[in-house]
């Protein structure tokens, strides 16, 4: 798929922090500040915080926000990365540009990293994301964070996964032991791109319907929810998703976007349709995380 010019214009300002940033970090957490001319926002960067104890690797997240040395709390932004829960890696490129992005909008911004299959099976996976939004919540003071407004972004296997955050309750016993139990793992609004909201027929070994967001539809009080698909979508049939969306506004779920964009593929959230879905993105986050109606 041939990338446009717009993709290289909206994230020109992501590389530039990026390759400060790239030229600086090290293995381990380690707070790194980019320092940015008059135009960009100072930004402070943690990488490798472990958001829970044990023997994985995969049991860390890179968090960026404003460093204005202020009191003010700010709403937060998980992102989670896709790969057919195999594959990926908080460091892809494109969720590392959406981390500093977000953060130069004024949000905290979190990127983490989650146990793969050929590590751990279904669900680990959906344990881990869930951990990580409670540790967040479990530092929300710490990091300047307002616990009531955090938001979450996944693309693929990480939009399933940012999903059963906004959908699966914890009467569904998929909250893990990594700890933090006190505290809430469902986000406050979500977004996700090529979604897949219930398991493929080849995919017997993720069959079981309490890992899927399909079969948490009537629940009561679900976040807002954006969903973005590419109505040329080999993976993701959308199909699929056109069901679970209207299956959703039977249900009775008011708050949910759809963005389905003809000749647009699997990537459809990053690539050819960035000029529509980005700025859908960041108005709905601003809309349903800083309460902003409106946007220039």
């Amino acid at each position: 798929m041939k990338t446009t010019r717009n993709y290289l214009l909206i994230f020109i300002t992501s590389v530039f922090c990026l390759a400060f940033i790239s030229s600086i970090m090290a293995i381990g957490p380690k707070v790194n500040e980019t320092k940015t001319d008059s135009v960009l926002k100072e930004i402070r960067f943690i990488e490798n915080i472990p958001y829970r104890s044990g023997p994985s690797k995969s049991w860390v997240l890179d968090l960026a926000m404003p460093d204005d040395k202020g009191n003010e709390v700010r709403p937060a932004i998980v992102i989670v990365h896709g790969g057919g829960w195999r594959a990926g890696s908080k460091q892809d490129y494109v969720y590392r540009s959406m981390l500093i992005d977000y953060a130069l909008q004024g949000y905290v911004t979190v990127s983490l990293e989650y146990r793969l299959t050929q590590e751990a099976p279904f669900p680990a996976c959906i344990e881990d994301v869930k951990c990580a939004v409670r540790w967040l919540r479990a530092h929300a003071k710490e990091y300047r964070i307002d616990p009531d407004h955090i938001g979450a972004f996944g693309h693929s296997a990480g939009a399933h996964l940012v999903m059963m955050l906004a959908m699966c309750p914890p009467s569904a016993g998929l909250e893990g032991d990594g700890g933090w139990n006190e505290f809430s793992s469902r986000v406050n609004s979500v977004v996700g791109g090529s979604t897949p909201v219930e398991i493929g027929p080849r995919r017997s070994d993720l069959a079981k319907p309490e890992w899927w967001p399909i079969n948490y539809i009537s629940q009561k009080d679900l976040p807002p929810i954006l969903l973005i698909q590419g109505a040329s979508d080999p993976i993701v049939k959308p199909e699929t998703v056109d069901s679970f969306v209207e299956k959703m506004k039977q249900a009775g779920q008011t708050d949910l976007e759809y963005i389905k964009l003809d000749g647009q593929d699997h990537d459809v959230a990053y690539s050819d349709g960035l000029d529509i879905t980005k700025p859908a993105m960041e108005k709905f986050f601003a809309r349903t995380l800083k309460g902003v109606t409106t946007q220039k």
